[in-house]
């Protein structure tokens, strides 16, 4: 380049021209350029190193949430599996000592003590479809399944006749109902629920017997039913049964006051 001033030659470096000694105007511009272009890149700098600290502020959270979240399945699949586990191992036992099994179930149904009966199976699992067609174990299946509705039932009175404040319970008063229903139900209808395939129909029979009348004895003994009140009660639909259990429980609660 040549100096604006006397023409002579000029390099872009040089403040004043060699020559005439005259300001490079060339070169004051170059400076300001270089000063603003400094500023402009350090406010980008800035800014993208901004941007990328919250950028990887959002990652690292999202990372920690992603890593927590493939822990719980993990934990989960995991704990599933340990629980699949001890249900085998639990059948299985159970199987090795089906005679022991069955005599327990007898002693059970002989004392008429189907809650016991209940926990006993849901412990041990006899309540699981793997055993509904052992030729030694199957046969008690259908009682099980009955005799754990009866102690759903048995164990939401006995929670309200205990509670401290029974008038608080909604949901207790709403179980009662639901779960005197379905031992009914199997009662009324045990064909129609599946209760005789392939089990024995005579050891059925007997349970449903029991359970029958230690139902009716609840109603009557806790509920404040009578004989008359329990026969039209098993002939009711689902809703009339709730709201006749909530009668029930309303009379019981305003005597109590």
């Amino acid at each position: 380049m040549n100096c604006t001033h006397c023409g002579a030659p000029i390099s872009l470096e040089e403040k004043f021209c060699p020559n005439c000694g005259q300001p490079n105007e060339a070169a004051a511009q170059h400076s300001r350029d270089m000063e603003n272009y400094k500023r402009e890149f350090e406010k980008t700098r800035s800014g993208v190193l901004a941007n990328l600290k919250a950028y990887k502020g959002i990652t690292a959270r999202l990372m920690i949430f992603l890593v927590v979240l493939v822990l719980m399945i993990i934990a989960f699949i995991a704990m599933n599996g340990v629980y699949e586990i001890h249900r085998n191992k639990m059948i299985k036992n159970a199987k090795a000592h089906s005679a022991e099994v069955s005599a327990t179930l007898e002693e059970y149904m002989e004392n008429k003590d189907y809650v016991m009966l209940a926990e006993y199976a849901e412990y041990n699992f006899l309540s699981s479809y793997k055993l509904k067609d052992d030729p030694k174990l199957g046969k008690y299946y259908p009682v099980i399944r009955v005799a754990r509705c009866y102690e759903y039932f048995y164990m939401d009175v006995m929670k309200f006749i205990t509670d401290e404040d029974p008038s608080a319970s909604t949901y207790i008063r709403t179980s009662i109902g639901t779960d005197a229903s379905e031992v009914y139900k199997y009662i009324n209808d045990p064909e129609g629920r599946y209760l005789y395939d392939g089990s024995d129909k005579e050891l059925v029979d007997s349970a449903l017997a029991d359970i029958e009348e230690l139902t009716d004895t609840v109603l009557i003994t806790y509920l404040g039913f009578d004989r008359g009140e329990v026969a039209e009660f098993k002939t009711l639909t689902d809703a009339k049964r709730a709201v006749v259990i909530e009668e029930k429980i309303d009379q019981i609660l305003s005597q109590s006051k």
